[in-house]
């Protein structure tokens, strides 16, 4: 049965595009043998009320399936009746029902216009702050919605707190299983084009110069902003970025050992040392020790590190909400372009 479904699946993907009405469905049984047939949905019989993603974490065989799948290239987004469903990335766009997503080659984004009195008339010059969002809440962490893991709702007032005229920008880190903090991966080898792609694609069309573009994030938002800040020279602010992988691969919380790079340090220290004229920012504490001393690696022109020491801040998500004020000065700054 499974080499006529393989097959049927090869003989479509060579003679039939796939529509919304044309889904092949592979189903897994756990404990069950199986071969994966490249369709477009696979469906994972779990008997349970939890996802796969939350039995991934205490079992092992669930954990290699899981895994399994993502190398594959399949995106978790539903769950029900102990039933978890699975989509192949390159065809997650026939899943949206909403309106306001724009897309580049894989790549989701949405931008949003300067409006009421956060849009000046009389001064015409438009500025983009491009937002790179960061994990989820820990209620959401492991829900089995798409959105809510790699695309959750990040200071989603910050337009009030920013200069007139500023474009907003948000891109979703839309890979693997919490998303790859926009770095490429082994299933997905050119994401950093598409992004690329989509930041230029929304300066021409706005006719932004790359001097009015501000690129930022916190925690894998903070990867994202000083990565693509640094690759294409670009102002950024990085809310203690998660340069390396290396504590968080101990136990696989994210799911991307083995699928991705782990640490990226050499990557954006080879690209400051291309060129790095626009100034780059990054926020980090010595009370988060891991992440701070590989924010010191980093080393180029124009960034600056600051070390923001505060006795609220004890662990890695308490470093962005004790710094907001810090990070609205410089966003204000680099928008207004004063150094």
């Amino acid at each position: 049965l499974n080499k006529l479904v393989k097959i049927i699946s090869n003989r479509n993907k060579e003679h039939i595009s796939f529509t919304e009405g044309n889904r092949t469905v592979q189903r897994i049984y756990l404990n069950e043998p199986y071969e994966l047939l490249d369709t477009k949905v696979v469906e994972v019989v779990l008997q349970s009320d939890k996802n796969l993603i939350q039995l991934a974490r205490s079992d092992k065989e669930v954990y290699k399936l899981y895994k399994e799948l993502l190398s594959n290239d399949y995106i978790l987004y539903y769950h029900a009746n102990g039933i978890s469903r699975l989509y192949k990335r390159e065809f997650i766009n026939e899943l949206w029902k909403r309106q306001d997503l724009y897309k580049q080659g894989d790549v989701f984004y949405t931008l949003d216009a300067p409006k009421d009195k956060k849009k000046n008339n009389s001064q015409q010059k438009a500025r983009l702050l491009v937002i790179f969002t960061c994990m989820p809440s820990a209620e959401k962490y492991d829900s089995y919605l798409m959105t809510d893991r790699m695309f959750p709702t990040f200071f989603n007032t910050i337009e009030r707190n920013l200069i007139k005229n500023v474009y907003t920008m948000r891109i979703m880190d839309l890979n693997c299983s919490h998303g790859s903090h926009y770095i490429n991966t082994t299933n997905y080898t050119n994401m950093d084009t598409d992004i690329m792609e989509s930041i230029k694609r929304v300066k021409n069309e706005l006719s932004i110069n790359d001097e009015d573009i501000v690129l930022y994030g916190a925690s894998k938002g903070g990867t994202g902003s000083l990565y693509y800040g640094s690759k294409l020279d670009l102002k950024c602010l990085a809310v203690d970025p998660i340069i390396s992988l290396g504590e968080y691969n101990v136990k696989d919380d994210h799911f991307l050992k083995d699928i991705r790079i782990e640490d990226i340090s050499d990557l954006i220290n080879s690209n400051l040392a291309t060129k790095s004229i626009s100034e780059k920012y990054i926020i980090g504490s010595e009370n988060v020790p891991f992440n701070y001393d590989k924010i010191n690696n980093i080393e180029g022109d124009n960034l600056k590190k600051i070390n923001k020491i505060d006795e609220h801040i004890k662990s890695h998500p308490d470093v962005s909400r004790n710094t907001v004020p810090e990070q609205l000065m410089i966003l204000n700054q680099m928008l207004l372009n004063n150094s």
